[in-house]
């Protein structure tokens, strides 16, 4: 297969991204609507771990430490979200979160950036100052959730693809990942919304978030498969042009403010990463 099929496929996976942030910023209780979307993972888990071969005992280090990275993810995504809007934060999380990448697997594993990559590692600088303007101001504590959201993006993507590289089983490795990072915050989502559980059981919302979360897992295990083919700052960075997905998601539909700061924002993130990607 060749890389422009595989980064079209991780196109895809953007846009399936994208929707279920969209849904999450949306939802009346994110705690609860990000545990529908991890049971999913369950699921999966469930259904492949007995199938699939189990990963190499060197990737494991690797795994555990992604799967602590993805806990982390998932609490600063909430945090975020319910300090800034969607279109803010989505672009600076993602759209810091290739730059992280692109340094961290140069020191780790000698993935050098051309001068095309590096301009647009430049590019999505500008971009994520763009899409601060102002909020910097306004609001500090949405930015920072967000910067630390890119944080763990970065970090579980790393990791990710070394671990994925050592384990020879893209479909076991993925499905231990889901058990060990969405088991724990199903759990801390039971106990810290006991009250609520039931009757959000019981709500349309939980079924659709559900089938969203399966979305996340094919997405997650898209980008593992390509991790295996193509440098994994190439694959992250391809997959965070959802960041215009989210700008515009927020804007058009749940019109945020803004609109054209952001949108210019995620424009300059997207072109950025398409620059890194032709790198």
């Amino acid at each position: 297969m060749s890389d422009t099929t595989i980064i079209a496929i991780l196109l895809l996976t953007a846009i399936m991204h994208a929707t279920w942030n969209a849904a999450l910023k949306t939802g009346a209780d994110r705690v609860l609507d990000m545990a529908a979307m991890r049971m999913s993972g369950i699921v999966f888990a469930v259904i492949v771990i007995p199938l699939a071969p189990m990963p190499a005992p060197e990737a494991w280090p690797f795994l555990i430490a992604s799967a602590v990275a993805h806990m982390f993810y998932y609490a600063c995504l909430i945090s975020s979200y319910q300090r800034g809007d969607l279109s803010q934060v989505y672009p600076i999380a993602r759209g810091s979160a290739p730059l992280l990448v692109a340094l961290a697997a140069y020191l780790t594993i000698n993935e050098t950036p051309t001068p095309i990559g590096l301009a647009g590692v430049i590019v999505i600088s500008i971009g994520i100052i763009v899409a601060g303007t102002g909020a910097f101001r306004e609001n500090l504590h949405a930015i920072g959730f967000a910067l630390l959201t890119g944080l763990s993006i970065a970090s579980y993507s790393l990791l990710g693809g070394i671990g994925v590289r050592e384990s020879g089983t893209v479909l076991g490795y993925a499905a231990w990942l889901e058990l060990l990072s969405c088991a724990p915050f199903i759990a801390f989502a039971l106990v810290r919304r006991r009250h609520f559980v039931v009757p959000y059981v019981s709500s349309k919302v939980a079924s659709r978030n559900l089938v969203l979360g399966f979305g996340s897992v094919l997405s997650y295990l898209i980008v593992l498969w390509a991790m295996t083919l193509l440098p994994i700052a190439t694959v992250t960075a391809t997959r965070e042009t959802s960041a215009i997905f989210a700008a515009l998601a927020g804007t058009i539909l749940m019109k945020e403010p803004f609109a054209g700061r952001r949108i210019i924002a995620a424009g300059f993130v997207t072109i950025g990463i398409t620059l890194l990607v032709l790198g």
